[in-house]
């Protein structure tokens, strides 16, 4: 009897959560004081409570700078999404900046696809931020992949 309810429970919980699916998406443009900011790593993260932060999606920015980054996830929780930027702008030591702006919670949308786009617009990435922090980790997987 146990097994059957626990089976009963499984499928219910899967099929709510497929009928949450949440996305959302963002966009801009990344500059290094004058200079486009190409290859930067631009990651989107839903923050949990209880359990570790979910990578969503991530993007490198084009020759240009500019980036366009979409995700999501089934949840019966609201999502609470992080977009983060990695970065070496303004930086000499041997890790990246990490940059975190929280997006909005009208940009997550309970659809399997972005139906309102978050602009970030063009960020200067020489500007310091109060939610900034240090990444070893993107660092040394750009010098592994350029040897």
């Amino acid at each position: 009897m146990s097994k059957l309810v626990f089976i009963f429970a499984l499928v219910f919980l899967s099929s709510v959560d497929s009928f949450n699916q949440q996305s959302v998406g963002a966009r801009g443009r990344l500059m290094c004081g004058s200079t486009p900011a190409a290859n930067t790593n631009v990651k989107l993260w839903n923050k949990n409570t209880l359990r570790p932060d979910d990578q969503l999606a991530s993007v490198q920015t084009d020759s240009q700078g500019n980036f366009q980054i979409s995700g999501g996830e089934g949840s019966i929780f609201s999502m609470d999404v992080h977009l983060k930027i990695y970065t070496s702008c303004g930086r000499w030591l041997p890790c990246d900046r990490k940059l975190d702006f929280t997006i909005p919670s009208q940009y997550v949308t309970r659809t399997s696809s972005v139906q309102n786009w978050f602009d970030l617009g063009t960020i200067n990435l020489e500007l310091k931020t109060k939610n900034e922090d240090t990444s070893c980790i993107n660092r040394r997987k750009r010098f592994i992949e350029m040897v």
